[in-house]
């Protein structure tokens, strides 16, 4: 089934692994996470920590997305990976998100080296379901000239993420997910996954719940502790919430997406689901401001202006309590009731401690969430008080 490209990086990064074992039991030449506590714990917030779902495991209301960790658009390269893992593990964080497909594998590679050291620390998700192709099994050794390549025409960046999109392909088959997770088990060294989504499922697959009955056998053998969803559209956690098994789903929601509000959210809550929440800055628009909204970038006029009116009456609620638009977003779902963790998506250690500082204010009071709920158009009394 066009298997043999991931069949043959998994051996490539296994017999890497085995050499790097041999010779330094770090891998790589990666350091012992040494965590600059001169550099944090300043002015960052206290972490919080809430259960996930109905699961026993404890998560940080803020965890680290790792999609870009060993891509070909990062910057930096290893060392650069390792140093936002230890900025995030310094600051509290122990929720790391990634996945088999990002960096072909790369970053779950990084991320097992880099937390080896706080594995009893830390919380380990991972996803599954969609195929190496071809082309990203050869990409994968090509990574360095690739990076040298962006740094002279930045721009090619969205040449590569086309290709990406092209060479899509999904399976999840209980063969096929039984492989990668093996393969994602040696990358992360571990021998249990804490938390395991089928990436992005089409309806049908869920609707039909035969994956669910090899998630369970999975959870049987202790290959994994939990599963979940991570959820192309938020309306999917619809049909997740039906499977008794399902501890967690993941699903986009932020202040320019905020239909997750309505029913998914709310369902996920009241099934005792964990929600973790991803591209909580929407893509890095609530890091700029209406004015840097492009209309080329919308299928029409009436959406172009209607989204740039929203972020307008953002900005101002956004003055009012005293910081930026970022920390307004953040500091929302961080707060919304039935959100377990907020995902951060960056290998940039300075980006990371901007988040972070951002919540080192007082919460939002509930006048404001009300005014954020109502400018959305959800339900009302979702937020919750902070523990912190």
């Amino acid at each position: 089934m066009g298997a043999w490209p991931a069949r043959v990086a998994d051996l490539l990064i296994d017999i890497q692994c085995r050499v790097n074992a041999a010779f330094n039991d770090d891998g790589w030449g990666a350091p012992t996470l040494q965590r600059p506590r001169s550099v944090v714990q300043r002015n960052w917030c206290k972490m919080e920590y809430l259960r996930l779902g109905k699961s026993e495991l404890k998560v940080s209301a803020l965890g680290l997305g790792c999609s870009r960790l060993g891509s070909v658009t990062q910057a930096g390269g290893e060392q650069a990976a390792f140093r936002v893992i230890g900025c995030a593990l310094d600051a509290g964080i122990n929720f790391f998100d990634t996945a088999d497909i990002y960096g072909q594998g790369t970053s779950e590679v990084l991320l097992g080296k880099a937390v080896k050291a706080h594995r009893d620390k830390v919380v380990l998700a991972t996803k599954a379901g969609y195929c190496l192709s071809a082309m990203g099994g050869l990409a994968k050794h090509f990574k360095p000239l690739l990076r040298r390549l962006l740094r002279v025409r930045p721009g090619f960046s969205k040449s590569i993420q086309k290709v990406r999109a092209a060479q899509a392909r999904q399976d999840f088959s209980t063969p096929y997910l039984a492989a990668r997770i093996e393969a994602s088990l040696r990358r992360l060294r571990v021998e249990t996954l804490d938390l395991f989504y089928l990436h992005n499922p089409p309806a049908d697959v869920l609707e039909r719940g035969e994956v669910f009955e090899a998630l369970e056998t999975f959870k049987r053998q202790g290959k994994l502790r939990h599963y979940g969803v991570s959820c192309l559209a938020a309306e999917d956690a619809l049909l997740c919430v039906k499977q008794p098994g399902v501890a967690a789903v993941q699903f986009e929601i932020s202040l320019l997406k905020p239909e997750a509000l309505a029913q998914a959210l709310p369902a996920s809550r009241a099934k005792d689901l964990g929600v973790v929440a991803r591209q909580a800055l929407a893509g890095g628009l609530l890091l700029g401001s209406a004015a840097e909204l492009h209309p080329e970038a919308y299928a029409s006029r009436e959406q172009f202006e209607a989204e740039q009116s929203r972020l307008a009456q953002l900005e101002k609620l956004a003055a009012e309590t005293g910081g930026s638009l970022a920390r307004l977003a953040l500091q929302f779902l961080r707060q919304l009731d039935g959100i377990s963790s907020v995902l951060i998506g960056t290998t940039n250690t300075g980006h990371l401690q901007q988040h972070l500082a951002a919540l080192a204010g007082p919460p939002l009071s509930p006048d404001h969430l009300a005014r954020i709920l109502a400018l959305l158009g959800a339900p009302p009394a979702q937020g919750r008080p902070p523990s912190i």
